[in-house]
């Protein structure tokens, strides 16, 4: 049993995000929280703040206790109801923040669970010893062509001001360090292991720090289920995610007429843009009588590896994903891959577990599918396998969960050289 005084000794990170357990909707990043909470929350005291219901839902969840701490696992959490009743309890919590603590934001664009906490910062109402902020793919180029005015006019806007000057930022590849570099030319990308002691940070000389951990990937699926036999001539394809447009779905669609064989493709998860599901509606509509199109609806995270299991591959052309839990859970469950370059799950067809391939490389992508309707149960059965074993490999890497431990070991040493660099040390 842990005792109150050791559980008040652990440094304190306050985790702001938009939906978190029990939702499912929003995908990856309550992933990424739920298993950085699981490995490190015996290290640091975890203080979540989320919202009291699922993306896109009009309803909290039952029985879910609101503005007030509540103990659940290795973390507290704290529901928040919307309007102005959650705003206020929000900017309380913001406002008793103090030196000893590291706010994590989850979020670039995320209006009540990121920039109010960067505005309130800004005017000194919140004086956290670092704020951490992990965009979760907003500035991958694929995000950005959605909404593209509007982000970019902030994203200039907040440079001008110098909202994001002093913080820590989070990438989780390198290729999202680069992405947010894009945006933000004066911060200072490093390796995790590269900047922790605060004699080392004292030397730098930028607005920001772009810290890489890759996020910690869930464990593979203890519980297997039978995979399903794969027949010459067939395949059973499937999408899992969101059905909006940075996801991809119309894409994916797209690519599935002219092929050979029967093709059985089925599509799970919330239809949250009603105008893109249309438009997705009229290409199910207009497809051969080879290819049979079925959407499963909303599926609790639970019942995904099942339906990986069910299935020969994962097609998910998406424009962008930061990490893609999603990914590595469909390989977790022995269901190979083809997906878009814009993850960072790269090489896959070298490791014999997936194919990475460039948007707007339909052709490829065809060929991709063609090869996989001729394949046979051997076939098949040699790339679950592989698969497998290649997700286990990936979240049982120790050097993640360190790089992350390290992440959070480099906010809570950053403020002292940073006051120091005001004073003109």
């Amino acid at each position: 049993m842990v005792s109150v005084a050791a559980v008040v000794k652990r440094p304190t990170v306050v985790v702001l995000v938009g939906t978190y357990l029990p939702g499912y909707k929003a995908g990856g990043p309550i992933r990424s929280i739920e298993n950085l909470v699981t490995l490190l929350g015996g290290d640091l005291h975890f203080r979540i703040v989320t919202s009291d219901r699922d993306l896109g839902e009009r309803s909290p969840y039952a029985g879910v206790t609101t503005d007030r701490w509540i103990g659940v696992g290795k973390a507290d959490m704290m529901y928040l109801r919307p309007g102005l009743r959650g705003l206020q309890s929000l900017w309380i919590l913001l406002r008793s923040v103090d030196q000893e603590t590291v706010v994590y934001l989850n979020s670039f664009f995320a209006r009540r669970f990121s920039m109010l906490a960067v505005f309130m910062r800004w005017l000194k109402l919140c004086r956290p010893r670092c704020l951490v902020l992990a965009p979760r793919g907003e500035f991958s180029l694929g995000a950005l062509r959605f909404k593209r005015l509007r982000k970019l006019l902030y994203i200039r806007a907040s440079r001008w001001l110098g909202l994001y000057q002093d913080i820590l930022w989070h990438a989780s590849s390198h290729f999202e360090a680069e992405d947010i570099r894009r945006q933000f030319p004066l911060a200072t990308t490093i390796g995790v292991a590269g900047v922790i002691a605060t004699s080392e940070l004292g030397r730098l000389r930028r607005e920001s720090l772009v810290v890489t951990a890759s996020d910690i990937g869930g464990r593979a699926p203890v519980d297997a289920y039978e995979r399903t036999v794969k027949r010459p001539g067939q395949l059973r394809a499937v999408f899992v995610s969101r059905c909006s447009r940075i996801k991809n779905l119309s894409g994916a669609l797209r690519l599935l007429p002219g092929l050979s064989g029967d093709v059985f493709f089925d599509i799970y998860g919330p239809a949250e843009d009603a105008e893109y599901w249309d438009e997705c509606q009229e290409l199910i509509a207009r497809m051969p009588g080879n290819i049979h199109v079925r959407y499963g609806g909303e599926i609790e995270h639970d019942k995904v590896t099942r339906v990986f299991a069910e299935h020969h591959l994962f097609l998910f052309p998406t424009f962008g994903e930061n990490y893609g839990h999603v990914i590595c859970e469909a390989l977790a469950s022995g269901c190979p891959v083809l997906i878009s370059d814009q993850t960072p799950w790269r090489n896959l067809e070298a490791q014999g577990v997936g194919w990475d391939i460039p948007l707007g490389e339909d052709n490829r992508f065809r060929a991709v599918l063609q090869h996989c309707v001729n394949g046979d149960d051997e076939w098949f059965a040699a790339m679950s396998k592989r698969a497998k074993a290649y997700a286990e490999k990936q979240v049982c890497d120790p050097t993640i969960i360190e790089a992350n431990r390290r992440l959070f070991q480099c906010a809570f040493a950053w403020a002292a050289p940073l006051e120091r660099h005001r004073e003109g040390c």
